[in-house]
Order: structure tokens, then sequence, then C-alpha cells
């Protein structure tokens, strides 16, 4: 668990009253993968609506993404509700390959953005670009 990272992505790309319960949760062993796993279908009530940068099933997909993530290659944190996928650091392609590919949430953590994938239903997959700088 790197608690650092966890921190800034809650208290960057997390709405103020969801913080401190994401934090807690987080930070408990017993509670760590409720927490992880509220981005499986709730990641729209939880995420800043000020941070987002893209939306959308097929987000993943579009030119504006591909390009953002090409100037943005670094290794990531990966969380995910999956223990196989928890408290990864991998290159950013590499985790969006597992992501894109994945049957459960995943957030992806960068220096200055996330990636956060919800889980894929059959009406598609909430799949969000975040950024703490208004960049595109």
């Amino acid at each position: 668990m790197d608690k650092k990272t966890e921190e800034r992505f809650v208290n960057t790309y997390i709405r103020k009253e969801r913080r401190e319960r994401l934090l807690y949760e987080l930070s408990t062993p017993k509670k760590r993968y409720e927490g992880i796993s509220r981005f499986c279908h709730g990641s729209k009530e939880l995420i800043d609506p000020s941070k987002i940068v893209m939306e959308g099933d097929g987000t993943d997909r579009d030119r504006c993404f591909t390009d953002f993530m090409a100037r943005h290659n670094e290794i990531c944190l990966v969380l995910s509700p999956e223990n196989c996928k928890e408290d990864l650091f991998l290159p950013l392609k590499e985790a969006l390959d597992i992501a894109s590919l994945g049957l459960d949430a995943m957030v992806i953590i960068g220096s200055c953005f996330a990636v956060v994938f919800g889980e894929p239903s059959k009406y598609g997959r909430d799949i969000f670009l975040l950024t703490d700088k208004k960049e595109k």
C-alpha cells in the first residue's frame, strides 16, 4: 500500500464529502476491499466533477485520451478489488491494457492524472480520465 499516493489521489480527485470515509477504508485492512470496490459502479458519486477531463464507455479508445496518455507515459499505482492487481506499480500502457481487459474496477494513479475504470456491465463501462490540471 502506497499511503502517500493514495492520499494524494483521494484529496485531489474525490469529492470533499467522500474523502474522509474513503481514506479510512483504504487505510483499514478489513475495509480496504470495500473502499476500492466503490469504484465498480459508484465512481460518479465519488469523483469530483471538476477533475473530469473525459468520461464514458470507450473513452480509452478516444484519440484525445490516447494522445494524453502518450504524453504521460510513466509508472503508475494500480488499485483494484482483485487481489492480484492490487497495489501494483506498472507502466501506464501495461496498466491500461490490463484495465481494458479486466472484469473489475481499476484505478490507475499517475503523477498528475488518474484513470478510473468501473466494472463492465451490459450497458458499457464507465471510464474517467481525471487530471489536476486543465489539460486535454
